[in-house]
């Protein structure tokens, strides 16, 4: 038997769940690497904007740049007084105090800086001589830097920067978020995938519970509404039904049939060895003469089972001839059908009670089905036991109850009782039976739209319900 991997392995809803997951992570780990990469090109452009507007406003304002900043006259951290301070007043190679650098960043741990593009003395060099204007990364310090070189319009070249730490920690940042957003949308989209999809397939399941449901005999086409991608399947199944019931019926034609002419020579053979003449027989040749009688009563009894069931088998459900019957008058023809079989046995056969006085159904059908059930109970009753005929409500539904106190039949075989030629105990029991009059009941209730159901007493015995659906009742007579 295939286990439950397997199972789950040619699962479609299970394919198309993994399938439309793995879909939705690529495509969501897509878009979250996507707004990550646009949120940091839009920090980027931020930093850049900043510089840029900075460098502006020390153009377009006209900020003082030191004329000091410019090369040559910047040397070694001292300025040339002869090409820039006058001299009188000060002497040459007078230290003018620090110059701002790039190093400052981080030396001075300032977030942006305006300083000339030439390292103080003892600084690496961060921007080469002669770079054009524009936006560069360096490294300082180890550390990323964004600068912009401009020049102003005296003509005094400087550098606007900052680290490159504030884009660091947005992209960090930007990163986290769209790591927690793609996380929050697989946790929300596959169990939503899942849960669409079963929702989905509930119509299918839906399907497989109700034709799982339906009784062996039961051919009637699917109705159910499913999605139209099983039409074709439903179709097939309703042409397979269509077919396999017509070859169920032409086989009981053939049986009912069959049975019909089986009587006629049945029905002659008896009336022959009945009227056969015991005068001169010795005992050896009547007690085979009545061998034979009594096969050809079994044959008789067994054709006419045959021919009952197949006739009920083929009939449709609700085909039946309905009238108003009087539950008393149908106990009572049970009661003088069966009582002679009954009073051979020393049983009590009687009626218990009757709660509902009319019944509205086909008084033939529930004739069959009570003579049958009766006659089972009688059979499988001991001498001197007890067999009751009883009408009530139960469940809202009309009752027709057959009780006895004979040995009951045990519980795995309840459901089997029903199949043609079954018997409880056959191979041991002494009675004798064709193992059609329980099969007949069913075919013959499943032709009126009852039920047949035994459940074993707890006072030992046997119950047999009818259960009469939309039946009409009546309170008085």
């Amino acid at each position: 038997m295939e286990g439950r991997k397997g199972r789950l392995i040619r699962s479609l809803r299970v394919r198309l769940c993994l399938f439309i997951s793995l879909i939705g992570v690529l495509f969501t780990g897509l878009f979250c690497v996507r707004s990550y990469d646009t949120a940091l090109e839009e920090i980027e452009a931020y930093v850049d904007e900043e510089l840029s507007q900075i460098a502006s406003v020390v153009i377009d304002y006209g900020l003082l740049i030191p004329k000091r900043w410019e090369e040559p006259l910047f040397r070694h951290g001292f300025l040339n007084q002869g090409n820039y301070l006058p001299r009188r007043g000060m002497r040459e190679g007078i230290a003018v105090g620090p110059v701002p650098s790039l190093g400052d960043l981080f030396f001075r741990h300032q977030e942006i800086i305006i300083a000339p593009i030439f390292s103080n003395p003892g600084e690496p060099l961060y921007l080469p001589a002669g770079v054009d204007d524009g936006f560069y990364t360096i490294l300082i310090a180890d550390k990323r830097v964004r600068a912009y070189v401009a020049t102003n319009r005296s003509g005094v070249r400087f550098v606007v920067a900052r680290p490159m730490a504030l884009v660091e920690s947005l992209a960090r940042r930007a990163l986290l978020t769209e790591l927690f957003e793609f996380l929050f949308l697989i946790a929300v989209f596959i169990p939503s995938a899942v849960v669409l999809i079963s929702l989905m397939f509930r119509p299918v399941h839906r399907l497989a519970r109700s034709i799982y449901r339906r009784e062996k005999s039961d051919l009637s086409p699917i109705v159910d509404e499913v999605p139209s991608e099983l039409d074709a399947l439903i179709d097939s199944l309703n042409r397979l039904f269509r077919l396999t019931y017509e070859s169920i019926r032409n086989e009981r034609r053939f049986i009912a049939d069959a049975a019909h002419e089986m009587r006629t020579p049945l029905t002659a053979l008896s009336l022959k060895a009945q009227n056969f003449d015991e005068k001169g027989l010795n005992d050896e040749q009547l007690k085979k003469l009545q061998g034979i009688r009594e096969a050809i009563r079994n044959q008789q009894e067994l054709t006419n089972a045959l021919l009952t069931l197949a006739r009920s088998q083929c009939k449709d459900t609700g085909s039946a001839k309905y009238e108003e019957i009087e539950v008393r008058e149908l106990f009572i023809e049970i009661l003088d059908a069966l009582g002679e079989l009954a009073d051979a046995k020393d049983l009590d056969f009687g009626v218990a009670g009757i709660d509902v006085p009319k019944v509205y159904s086909s008084k033939s059908i529930l004739r069959t089905v009570l003579m049958n059930l009766c006659s089972n109970a009688i059979k499988y009753t001991p001498a001197g036991g007890k067999v009751d005929l009883a009408c009530f409500i139960e469940n809202s539904h009309c009752v027709l109850c057959v009780c006895d106190s004979g040995p009951g039949i045990p519980e795995p075989e309840l459901k089997k009782v029903f199949e043609p030629f079954y018997r409880v105990g056959a191979d041991t029991s002494k009675i004798q039976g064709t193992g059609l009059g329980l099969a007949i009941v069913k075919a013959s209730c499943a032709e009126i739209g009852a039920q047949c159901r035994f459940q074993n007493r707890k006072e030992g015995g046997l119950s047999a319900k009818v259960f009469l659906p939309e039946v009409k009742t009546h309170a008085g007579d």
